[in-house]
């Protein structure tokens, strides 16, 4: 592209060709690895990353846009939008979690890449908890309970799959109708059947390894899940809080347990650990997966997943990778290229612009600047 400040626009479209190329398992695999390697080898002093901040909002309805940025030092700012609207799938048919990232250049501060990130936040929430429960869960096949069967379910359970045998997986939801898909929305090849079990789950508990909560309860309507009767060692992905007061698990298994966030200053805004004090959380998912932390496969174990803005730019940047490779995308001229970069108006001369001004009685002001 000769317009050196063009931006390569990256759609659902492409993300799917880019799929469609490497293979569902194959890129599932790939962002397990790039998840495991960079933040197995973060470094404070070469990237920098904000909690996410936005506007949690009532009316017309409750939700939320919120942005997360993450810089790469000498390469690269993240910052990616999200929307969380929970009413969306039963009100609109829409997926409750909307999301875009941009890249910017931190040479020019030109954006350099605007991609579809609503299927990337599920592939890498997936990811980052496959690589926590391969870390932090009894060594071998796990027996996996679901408490959820949204969106998130599906790619919890692909992604687990491809670091760990499943020998069971036991799922329950609120809504009859979203449970009895989701065996359906698994990726072919999964060779474990799924048992729907939403009036018994509770007591499925014992026999479970570890447990995938994905969904969350109005602000004090409880846990939604009963983790009395647990294992010693169940391991707990709990991804499904996102947002300041919603939580999933009760607050006597947070205190039983060694609680793993993922930021910790954001888990303690709207995580599970939202509900502890600082000196009550374990040791941080960085810390975890470089290795800083005593081994945690005997202990009961919470990973507080409230979704790590370095965890988007890996993956938009494994999407541009391979997009870019494959001549996916569309470039687009979204910042202005003058010749004369003192010049606010040259890119308006001689081109339709000009005569829009001319329309509007502003041709004095062309005329001063030409």
């Amino acid at each position: 592209m000769s317009d050196p400040l063009a931006t390569l626009m990256l759609d659902v479209d492409d993300l799917s060709a880019v799929i469609a190329d490497v293979g569902l398992d194959a890129f599932m695999d790939e962002l397990i690895a790039e998840l495991r390697s960079e933040i197995g080898s973060f470094d404070a002093a070469c990237v920098e990353h904000q909690i996410r901040s936005g506007f949690n909002y009532e009316t017309p309805e409750h939700g939320l846009v919120e942005w997360m940025p993450t810089m790469v030092v000498g390469d690269v700012v993240s910052v990616k939008t999200v929307g969380y609207h929970p009413a969306n799938p039963q009100r609109r048919g829409l997926p409750s979690v909307l999301a875009t990232t941009a890249l910017y250049d931190t040479t020019t501060g030109s954006l350099t890449t605007i991609c579809e990130a609503t299927l990337l936040t599920a592939l890498r929430t997936g990811a980052a908890s496959a690589v926590m429960t391969d870390v932090l869960a009894a060594p071998g096949p796990v027996t996996l309970g679901v408490v959820g069967c949204g969106a998130q379910a599906v790619t919890q359970i692909h992604a687990i799959s491809r670091l760990r045998s499943i020998e069971s997986i036991v799922a329950t939801d609120i809504d009859p109708s979203v449970a009895a898909t989701l065996s359906s929305r698994l990726p072919e090849g999964l060779p474990v059947p799924v048992i729907i079990d939403s009036a018994d789950f509770n007591d499925r508990v014992p026999d479970l390894s570890v447990v995938c909560t994905c969904t969350s309860v109005p602000i004090g309507d409880g846990a939604v899940v009963d983790l009395a009767n647990r294992q010693p060692n169940l391991h707990v992905n709990a991804v499904g809080a996102d947002f300041p007061g919603k939580t999933e698990l009760d607050l006597d298994d947070l205190r039983a347990s060694v609680v793993i966030p993922d930021v910790v200053e954001q888990c303690l805004i709207e995580g599970e650990s939202q509900r502890l004090d600082r000196d009550e959380l374990g040791p941080s998912m960085t810390d975890v997966l470089r290795g800083d932390a005593p081994p945690l496969v005997e202990s009961f174990t919470v990973f507080d997943s409230t979704g790590w803005s370095f965890e988007d730019l890996i993956a938009a940047r494994l999407f541009r990778m391979h997009a870019e490779r494959l001549g996916r995308g569309t470039w687009v001229s979204l910042q202005r290229t003058p010749v004369d970069p003192y010049d606010p108006y040259e890119t308006l001369r001689g081109s339709s612009a000009t005569a829009g001004l001319r329309s509007s009685g502003n041709l004095a002001l062309v005329r001063d600047h030409g």
